[in-house]
């Protein structure tokens, strides 16, 4: 299953206090701006507030105002005075010292440039990486596995014309899928590619053909699955030229994960450690 920008956005701390941008609310005389939101993009880089659906916004909104509410109130019971907050505090700088060190090295590597004659060896080793197929399905998920069976069992009960509709009304009725139940959109996932979702979930949705859902639980970590196949396009495979890009980001990430694991066998050498028995 996809990951929730939802889930993302909700789970960012959020900033206060931005100046030249506009006001969503205000609280006890803080501003809340569409600035504040700003910190997300570091996680979902293509983040836009004002494309969001009104309910998104507003439990970002509502998040926000919680969160200055609570820091006012955190400051009233003198919080930032208690051991809890100091040695918290200690351990974000230690992190926010490793982090921003992690980052240099990052920026060091991302300025170097990889030859061609490398990027295009990876790509004929590994064609089947750039290929590219969307489908759209529905899927209907439950807890358990008998579970999953006895709606299969309703599904091959029902007339194939109306199979898509039983499924929505079951997806509507039966799903644990959270967007499903909020929404009652009968289980649509939207288009996808396989990576998008786990792997389990991939490789049955795409063996499927439009119109037939399978006929056995898919199972993963989210719980068991029936998934209904809309429709899928052809497998489309990119160019070097047009995966060139893609796999120079993917080579310096590998060569940032080896340069750092490097450096830091190298500081463990030089120095003195005892780990306790």
């Amino acid at each position: 299953m996809k990951k929730s920008i939802v889930s993302i956005i909700l789970a960012g701390s959020l900033c206060v206090g931005f100046l030249g941008a506009k006001t969503l609310a205000t609280v006890d005389g803080v501003n809340i701006t569409e600035k504040d939101f700003d910190v997300i993009k570091q996680r979902v880089p293509n983040f836009n507030y004002d494309s969001l659906k009104p309910e998104q916004k507003k439990a970002l909104l509502d998040q926000a105002i919680n969160n200055i509410l609570i820091e006012k109130q955190a400051k009233k019971e003198k919080m930032e005075d208690s051991p809890d907050y100091k040695a918290a505090l200690d351990a974000f700088k230690k992190q926010l010292l490793v982090e921003i060190w992690a980052k240099k090295q990052a920026e060091a590597i991302g300025k170097t440039k990889i030859p061609d004659a490398e990027l295009k060896k990876y790509y004929d080793d590994n064609k089947q990486q750039f290929v590219q197929q969307e489908a759209q399905a529905r899927h209907i998920l439950v807890k358990t596995e008998d579970e999953a069976k006895k709606i299969i069992s309703e599904l091959n009960k029902t007339p194939k014309a109306k199979v898509e509709a039983k499924f929505i009304e079951l997806a509507n009725k039966d799903s644990i899928d959270p967007n499903t139940k909020n929404t009652q959109n009968g289980g649509d996932l939207g288009t996808f590619q396989k990576n998008q979702m786990v792997p389990e979930f991939s490789k049955a949705a795409f063996e499927l053909k439009p119109g037939t859902y399978t006929k056995t639980p898919v199972k993963t970590e989210f719980g068991y699955h029936i998934i209904y196949l809309i429709k899928k396009n052809d497998p489309v495979t990119y160019t070097f030229e047009q995966a060139k890009a893609t796999i120079e980001g993917m080579l310096k990430e590998k060569k940032f994960q080896a340069d750092m694991k490097q450096k830091v066998d190298d500081l463990r050498k030089k120095a003195k450690i005892t780990i306790a028995q």
